[in-house]
């Protein structure tokens, strides 16, 4: 029928976009409960997690001014333990050298052969009995890391070069040095090529050499060990991080190596925070039955 008393004709298209929109509400629906699954709820200034590597353990043990964690001790045996800190670095700075002083325990001091105070504070030590003096040898290091040391020893030279360059970096320190450990060289100490061009020459001077570990592909301490050079490695780097409390737990971690094996070396750095902790934490550590010796005494 028409406008007027007639009946009023609807679209066919209408059922179907009234269709299509009830589909599109009912997806929506399903979508929204989807997100709120898989999206659960916060609230206001809540603390996300850290990585558990990040969080600090509680710290309840105290030894001087800084916190140190708990640890497990190896159980104690008959006789001392005897643990060696080697010092690298020196040569930067002569006041922290003065701060090592006062330690006044028998620390292996390494000198770089380029620095500028290096040959100062040489003399000022040479006559110390307490404190032993090596030598820090620069050794190139597996790239990216660079070194921009003077006296620095390549795996690119030729064997005269590394020959040559060895004696100009001990000539003034040598024979009063009698031996030394290397400097960065994770490049250098992995090529057993040229670890025994280098270590010839140490052992014709007779001189011992102290492994760094600054990898773990390095040849030098089994190379010298089968030239019949007198020769340890380093078991524990303790200040990879400046923080205080991070370099206690590794002169605990030492300790525990010293415990195990009879014997252990650390290495550290001439930096303030690392001073500052042997300084407090060696009388502690000397309780527990070990002794500090000079590296030469570790020697195999």
């Amino acid at each position: 029928m028409g406008r007027f008393g007639g009946r009023q004709e609807f679209s066919p298209f209408v059922p179907l976009v009234l269709f299509i929109i009830l589909c599109i509400l009912l997806a929506s629906i399903g979508l929204l409960r989807e997100f709120r699954k898989k999206t659960p709820y916060k609230p206001p200034h809540s603390i996300e997690k850290r990585e558990p590597s990040l969080i600090r353990k509680p710290m309840p043990v105290r030894t001087g001014k800084f916190q140190i964690a708990m640890r497990k001790r190896m159980p104690a045996r008959a006789g001392k333990f005897q643990v060696a800190l080697v010092i690298d670095d020196i040569g930067w700075n002569k006041e922290i050298v003065k701060e090592i002083e006062k330690i006044k325990q028998p620390l292996t001091l390494s000198l770089l052969p380029k620095a500028p105070y290096s040959k100062e504070i040489f003399e000022g030590l040479k006559n110390n009995n307490n404190l032993e003096l090596i030598l820090h040898l620069p050794l190139e290091p597996l790239p990216p890391y660079q070194s921009f040391d003077r006296g620095l020893i390549k795996t690119g030279m030729t064997d005269e070069e590394i020959t040559q360059q060895f004696n100009e970096d001990i000539k003034y320190f040598y024979p009063r040095i009698k031996g030394l450990n290397n400097h960065m060289g994770s490049l250098f100490t992995s090529d057993e090529e040229k670890m025994m061009v280098l270590l010839k020459e140490i052992k014709s001077k007779n001189m011992f050499f102290v492994d760094s570990m600054t990898t773990k592909k390095s040849k030098g301490y089994l190379l010298a060990k089968e030239m019949g050079i007198k020769t340890t490695r380093r078991d524990v780097f303790l200040d990879n991080e400046s923080n205080p409390e991070y370099i206690e737990k590794q002169v605990w971690e030492l300790v525990e190596t010293a415990k195990k094996h009879g014997k252990a070396v650390g290495i550290g750095h001439a930096k303030k925070s690392t001073i500052s902790v042997l300084k407090d934490i060696l009388p502690e550590v000397e309780k527990e039955g070990v002794e500090i010796v000079p590296v030469s005494s570790l020697l195999e």
